[in-house]
């Protein structure tokens, strides 16, 4: 049976918060028939593999397993091409979720009324207790992350998925909105969302050339158009 919602995971090394992340998720209180999750591990050396397979016992749970490591954008992809559901949620392996994560969207999902669906989160560091709420009042697509967001995974196929960007949501959020403006927001903090030391996206070179990528690929005007005060200059 076609579920409403589909949330992939794509995983390398993260054993170390993986299993807080996978409980968070099946500890949600909603019935199985309405979701489920496909694990797509990429090629990981740590026991990130042997953590998930534990939660196979939940009947909703798809592991696939890539033979080499293929990155995340190509992990996500092939994910989505797996799921037939009506919605996709990616959650990043090493964040988690609250308990009423899957509900409030799928209630949402339910009315039939909006095409992508966000929630508000969390943002913490891995060695500090300092947790910062992020609530976004009007919607800016530079403020969403590529989790914690429900979209439908026909026009996701439609728009021909993820593209191999540094910010890969930004830009498929960008065409996404070219076919649907139907947004809404849950008022709930939802979503955990885990930072490093080391994120990617705390360095300034590579937030240049991520900036600069899609600048080339969309245009100034278009990125001026999602953000006032984005700060590609």
């Amino acid at each position: 049976m076609k579920k409403d919602i589909s949330i992939i995971i794509s995983c390398f090394n993260h054993s170390k918060y993986l299993n807080e992340c996978l409980y968070s998720i099946f500890n949600n209180k909603i019935n199985e028939k309405f979701y489920d999750v496909i694990f797509i591990d990429d090629a990981s050396t740590d026991n990130s593999l042997e953590i998930a397979e534990k939660f196979k016992k939940n009947k909703n749970f798809f592991i696939l397993k890539n033979k080499k490591n293929i990155g995340l954008v190509k992990s996500c992809n092939k994910a989505i091409k797996f799921s037939n559901s009506k919605f996709i949620i990616r959650i990043d392996s090493d964040d988690y979720v609250s308990k009423n994560f899957i509900k409030r969207f799928h209630d949402e999902i339910k009315r039939n009324k909006y095409d992508f669906i966000y929630c508000d989160r969390i943002e913490f560091f891995v060695r500090t207790k300092k947790r910062i709420k992020v609530i976004i009042n009007h919607f800016d697509l530079f403020k969403m992350i590529s989790c914690g967001v429900a979209l439908r995974g026909k026009i996701i196929r439609n728009i021909g998925y993820y593209k191999n960007l540094k910010w890969e949501e930004y830009d498929l959020y960008i065409r996404y909105f070219k076919k649907t403006k139907k947004i809404k927001r849950i008022k709930n903090i939802l979503y955990y969302y885990r930072k490093h030391s080391s994120n990617m996206t705390k360095k300034n070179e590579w937030k240049k050339q991520a900036w600069s990528q899609l600048i080339k690929k969309h245009g100034k005007e278009i990125i001026k158009k999602y953000e006032d005060s984005c700060n590609w200059r």
